[in-house]
């Protein structure tokens, strides 16, 4: 089982350093083969690890979530086409949808913790809405005001709902190490996409935020691979 999960976690990481290189070298009509590997490889793991599982609920909503992910990372090859964009970011929501609840189900919100869930929902908050005022501009005079602004809010939701797992001592280290990191680098990828997209780009963006992305999604599947094997 170790040469396994090294095996696919090795091809994992080879996936993106190739497509980095496919980014860097301007060849995007074969990202098809190295970008849309990345999930199916999760994908693999946490099925070759967690398929006799006692948590069968966790083990569905992560790889419902994984495979938006992965119809998401599938559209966005194309983001250039509007339609392609919106249909892509509605994977990515349907995505953090799951995220969302798959975090939630290991630590739910409680009252004893209000203070401490305000003062991140805030934190979060502060965040989204200076990115949102960085790129607002130009995704109004795209039309995506509402999209952009849903999409926005579940991912920061996400973000808390994946910080409100460090409340559950069993699984304290498990989300200081990888969901929470994994929560806080999805949002500083799609931030960096947002700012790329409709801002500035700035040379290497695309390497940037596959990087960040790929570390992201990598975290948050080790994670859940350790949580469903408990």
């Amino acid at each position: 089982m170790k040469k396994t999960r090294l095996l696919l976690f090795s091809l994992f990481w080879i996936a993106l350093v190739a497509d980095c290189f496919l980014i860097i070298s301007h060849h995007d009509e074969y990202r098809l083969y190295t970008k849309t590997l990345l999930v199916p490889i999760l994908l693999i793991s946490i099925y070759s690890e967690a398929l006799t599982t006692k948590h069968k609920r966790s083990y569905v909503l992560i790889n419902l979530a994984f495979f938006f992910c992965f119809t998401g990372d599938f559209l966005l090859l194309n983001d250039a086409d509007p339609s392609n964009f919106i249909f892509g970011l509605t994977s990515f929501l349907i995505a953090h949808i799951f995220f969302i609840i798959f975090f939630y189900r290991l630590k739910p919100f409680t009252a004893k913790y209000r203070i401490f869930l305000f003062m991140a929902g805030v934190s979060i908050l502060v965040y989204v809405l200076c990115l949102l005022f960085l790129i607002w501009v130009n995704v109004s005079r795209q039309s995506l005001e509402i999209p952009v602004a849903v999409y926005t809010i579940a991912l920061g939701f996400m973000m808390l709902t994946a910080i409100g797992t460090i409340k559950n001592k069993s699984l304290k280290r498990l989300s200081a190490n990888y969901f929470i990191p994994g929560a806080a680098f999805f949002i500083l990828s799609d931030s960096i996409l947002a700012y790329i997209k409709f801002s500035s780009a700035f040379s290497y963006g695309g390497v940037v935020v596959m990087i960040t992305y790929a570390t992201a999604i990598f975290l948050i599947a080790k994670g859940a691979i350790i949580f469903l094997r408990k």
